[in-house]
């Protein structure tokens, strides 16, 4: 008997993608429009917003404080998210549930309540704002996410094959690097990406301890104060391009990693 083909969820998922990624394609044609108005048709094409956008100092150096803050606070958030993660699971405490709990409260929490509380730390303890400050805000929100990402991972590793890895010889080190990374790898490069784009993303802490320097998330703020220009299409254009170039680095490293899983598999 043939079953009818549910022709609304068809409906519905096209309707759900169109009403997701129509305001993109917006940005993308306007980024290239030759006037700085929103109207159509077109006034013509023109690639003179990408030019101005990287003739302007301050942009260049919000993209530069963007990357260079994303990717120290997601190294070590991932570096001290699996350590906790993997301590944890391990450890013979009897409130693991409750250090779990409190590790999920920025996740839950509002960001400008986390801005307004790491603001007041810092100032009560008459640390100077900036970038190093931003940084360990980041962090403190990142490794949260982290410990989420890895919790279903390490719970399915058994700690017998890193013993018996150790009572045949090898050393608790070597035991790390050739048993437990390769196979909390996948997880651990999802995790330091999440935490990337996070960073990358934050506006509300970003902007309370930010100080006099400048990221992306301000520098588009600062933009939108005097009118949607033509630069913050561009910007929101190389952002896009960029995060669909680590969701795709994501997405080749985990298929390289379960296609040598399911090699070694084969191995007798």
């Amino acid at each position: 008997m043939n079953k009818k083909k549910p022709v609304f969820l068809y409906i519905y998922s096209t309707l759900f993608f169109i009403y997701m990624f129509i305001p993109i394609l917006i940005i993308f044609i306007f980024a290239w429009n030759n006037s700085e108005g929103y109207s159509l048709p077109l006034s013509g094409f023109t690639c003179k917003w990408f030019v101005e956008l990287f003739k302007d100092t301050i942009a260049k150096k919000a993209i530069f404080n963007s990357i260079l803050i994303a990717v120290i606070s997601a190294t070590i958030s991932t570096m001290l998210g699996t350590a906790l993660t993997f301590g944890l699971l391990n450890s013979t405490l009897k409130n693991k549930g409750l250090i779990l709990a409190l590790l999920m409260l920025p996740v839950l929490m509002p960001s400008l309540t986390i801005g307004i509380a790491v603001l007041v730390f810092f100032r009560t303890l008459n640390i100077p704002l900036g970038i190093p400050s931003v940084i360990l805000s980041h962090v403190s929100i990142s490794i949260s996410y982290v410990v989420l990402i890895l919790l279903g991972r390490i719970e399915d590793f058994s700690i017998n094959i890193q013993e018996a890895a150790i009572d045949l010889g090898a050393s608790w080190l070597s035991s790390i690097k050739d048993i437990v990374l390769p196979i909390l790898a996948p997880s651990i490069i999802a995790s330091w990406v999440f935490a990337f784009m996070i960073s990358w993303n934050e506006f509300i802490i970003t902007y309370f301890l930010i100080g006099n320097n400048v990221t992306i998330p301000v520098y588009i703020f600062s933009q939108l104060r005097f009118g949607l220009s033509p630069k913050v299409n561009v910007i929101s254009v190389l952002v896009t391009l960029f995060t669909i170039f680590m969701i795709a680095i994501f997405i080749l490293t985990r298929s390289s990693f379960n296609k040598i899983k399911r090699e070694t598999s084969k191995i007798p």
